[in-house]
């Protein structure tokens, strides 16, 4: 949830709903990843909505591994993520992903 760059107006069911949950292991690592297939008028889109350490960290080479892997058993032709975490997006960036925009958002928030 605190990774998400659409801040305060998302919530678990928001950021999750609809989403596939797939657990990770690699040795004393284990993680929790949340995936959500998106269908397209060209094709099919797989989104990773969430990302948890559980246990040691993960290597970022099995989580794309693994996000490939989802994406290939389900029949989707790209992996998307939306992050505000900076470490992410370089490890993302060193297995072959590339920033095709940048998400900005401002808050127009009523003050009662």
């Amino acid at each position: 949830m605190d990774a998400s760059p659409w801040g305060p107006l998302e919530g678990p069911g928001d950021v999750l709903g609809g989403a596939l949950l797939y657990e990770l292991r690699e040795g004393g690592a284990h993680a929790l990843m949340a995936v959500r297939p998106v269908p397209l008028a060209l094709g099919l889109r797989l989104d990773v909505v969430g990302l948890v350490s559980l246990g040691d960290r993960m290597r970022s080479g099995a989580i794309d591994q693994a996000a490939c892997g989802i994406a290939a058993q389900l029949g989707a032709g790209q992996v998307a993520m939306c992050t505000k975490q900076e470490h992410v997006a370089r490890q993302c960036a060193r297995h072959g992903w590339i920033q095709t925009g940048v998400v900005m958002t401002k808050g127009l928030y009523v003050q009662q």
